[in-house]
């Protein structure tokens, strides 16, 4: 078992090099079961980048959360945490490299936190946003302003070379995110279960 789930990260981190590292919008679509992967797989790849600057987004999980599970593989000091579920969910610890929003339906704080976290970076260093997770945003708010939202990002990211890696849970896929995660991506890596 441990190699299986050692063998399906070590895939998963080269799909997601290889597109990234071409790519200006990558949309992954992964069944639900496999989340916890892909996550340690994102980890470690942004481990291997530690001069680029990161930004990731979480709308599924509390930024503690992300935290706990993931402690060991969160050592570069250039990822930004922008935690839209804390607040909404009554938890107030506050970390130094997290900046946290009151509630995943306030659409426009999101994006202004999301290109303020860029702003004072230094223009010659690669620069990342992880989007966990656009499929999330939908039970927070109706499908087409997550629509005019993630249209609104992925253009202000690309004017900012910024490359966008926006993850979805397949099982909470409807029509709407379906068709503008695949408008408005570069790549799309589809995971099936247990396989890369």
């Amino acid at each position: 078992m441990i190699l299986i789930t050692n063998t399906l990260i070590d895939g998963l981190k080269e799909r997601i090099a290889n597109a990234v590292s071409t790519n200006q919008s990558t949309g992954i679509i992964i069944p639900s079961n496999n989340y916890s992967d892909l996550i340690c797989s994102l980890f470690e790849y942004m481990d291997t980048k530690p001069d680029a600057i990161w930004v990731y987004l979480t709308i599924t999980k509390p930024f503690e959360s992300i935290f706990d599970d993931y402690s060991s593989l969160i050592n570069n000091q250039n990822i930004i945490f922008i935690d839209c579920i804390s607040h909404a969910a009554g938890i107030s610890k506050e970390k130094s490299n997290c900046i946290y929003i009151e509630s995943p339906s306030q659409l426009e704080s999101i994006l202004l936190e999301i290109m303020n976290s860029y702003k004072n970076t230094d223009d010659k260093k690669n620069k990342y946003l992880i989007i966990d997770s656009l499929s999330s945003l939908v039970i927070y708010n109706d499908a087409p302003l997550v629509t005019e939202f993630f249209t609104h990002l992925i253009n202000r990211t690309r004017l900012s070379d910024i490359a966008t890696i926006s993850l979805t849970i397949e099982e909470e896929m409807d029509d709407n995110i379906r068709k503008i995660l695949y408008l408005k991506s570069n790549k799309i890596i589809k995971l099936k279960e247990s396989f890369i």
